[in-house]
């Protein structure tokens, strides 16, 4: 993340942040309240996935007054969202009284091109336990359609609980658990090595696809805490599944499983959740991490355009990385004439490398091989790993005739380059 701060004058502590991804672009727009005023905005206009849009955050601790940012609202350019703590009280936000400077903020709602987004459940809660909606989540009308907004009931030992605004138009990616069938696909693996009427290529591309055929991808809904995982998903749906065998069979069994996997899934709930927070006091703790998050809070305060992250293209905008990358490759792809580098192991120094290649070399390949990302062919060092030694043995035989005849595989010859701009030379 990328972030905007602006400081509380007058004050040690404080201030407002807006935050944005790396592979975003944005800028800083003035706002009307100077130093000596007690309310404080900060707006951000965002240019993301071919989109560009306006974020304004506002504190304003003695009750907004509308009439000193109604014209500079409106001449910003929609799309618009406005959050912040506008300490303003009125009966359209389940507030039992109101004062002059809500009654105009009210009155400019119904009357201007906003749309007031949470209405109904508080934010804020006090001392003495009184719950009210201080903080106030607004979007054009444009838009109005695409938001989802909701208060989430944490409050992160603050009298205030998070207002989350979600947009459709972005397209955030949704989080899944990916799942392998690793039976399935070892079962296949077996039925395809024992065939010896294929080629290499052959083979391989049959694995790729029993990999693939065999993964499930399984979107989470968003109410999921960042440390779910794989074992915890497993454990909550065999957990659901025998709770409700024991209530529609009255079976002591199933309850007895239920009780087991719902022992299960707090362990492993336990484990991530610590694992996790772990991995961010290890982020934390490295000093030099630790200064880059630091320095990233208080100096991206830039006026100008973050034009470093931008490709215009074809007079369009380009801020989405992947398409980026990709008109990276196209055009380098263009302009690279390939020479094919033949295998010549021949001299003194070589000579070792003319050997036949052995199971054992290939065994230890495997062991040592880390459970990167696979390449193109799909086909991960998990499945390598899996083997028997005979599936093993088939594979270094083939391997040999490869260096014997050398007649590379297609699928060796291409990879998957993404060049990653940088935002510093």
């Amino acid at each position: 993340m990328n972030f905007f701060y602006s400081v509380r004058h007058g004050s040690s502590g404080g201030g407002l942040l807006t935050g944005f991804p790396k592979s975003a672009a944005a800028r800083v727009i003035p706002s009307p309240f100077d130093s000596n005023s007690s309310t404080e905005m900060l707006t951000a206009e965002i240019f993301y996935n071919q989109q560009s849009f306006i974020i304004i955050n506002v504190y304003a601790p003695q009750g907004f007054d509308i009439t000193q940012a109604r014209m500079y609202f409106e001449s910003l350019k929609a799309p618009i969202f406005i959050f912040g703590d506008f300490n303003l009280h009125h009966p359209m936000w389940k507030a039992n009284s109101s004062n002059s400077l809500s009654n105009n903020f009210a009155d400019w709602l119904q009357t201007s091109n906003f749309l007031l987004l949470n209405s109904n459940t508080p934010t804020h809660i006090s001392h003495t336990g009184s719950q009210s909606i201080l903080d106030l989540s607004i979007c054009t009308a444009d838009i109005f359609h695409q938001v989802k907004t909701f208060v989430n009931n944490t409050s992160f030992e603050s009298d205030h609980n998070p207002v989350i605004t979600e947009w459709s138009n972005i397209n955030f990616a949704p989080r899944n658990i990916k799942s392998i069938n690793w039976s399935n696909i070892m079962q296949q693996t077996t039925e395809i090595l024992s065939s010896t009427l294929q080629d290499f290529s052959n083979t391989m591309a049959k694995v790729s696809s029993s990999i693939k055929n065999n993964t499930t991808m399984t979107p989470l809904p968003h109410n999921f805490p960042p440390w779910w995982n794989i074992t915890c998903h497993n454990f909550l749906l065999l957990k659901k599944k025998f709770k409700n065998k024991a209530h529609n069979a009255y079976s002591i069994a199933a309850w007895i499983k239920y009780k087991k996997y719902a022992s299960k899934l707090r362990r492993a709930m336990k484990k991530a959740s610590r694992n996790n927070w772990d991995s961010i006091c290890n982020i934390s703790r490295n000093p030099r991490m630790f200064y880059s998050m630091l320095n990233k809070i208080s100096n991206h305060v830039s006026q100008d355009i973050n034009t470093s992250n931008l490709i215009i293209h074809n007079n369009c905008i380009i801020s989405n990385p992947q398409q980026q990358s990709n008109l990276f490759v196209n055009f380098f792809a263009l302009r690279i004439q390939h020479e094919p580098i033949p295998l010549d192991y021949n001299g003194v120094h070589n000579s070792n490398l003319n050997h036949p290649i052995q199971i054992q070399e290939t065994i230890k390949a495997i062991q040592t091989t880390r459970n990167s990302t696979p390449g193109a062919d799909n086909i991960p060092a998990a499945w390598f790993k899996r083997l028997n030694n005979q599936q093993v043995h088939t594979l270094t035989a083939s391997f040999q005739e490869i260096f014997i005849t050398t007649n590379i595989p297609q699928q060796w010859k291409h990879s998957l380059i993404i060049p990653i701009p940088k935002t510093k030379p």
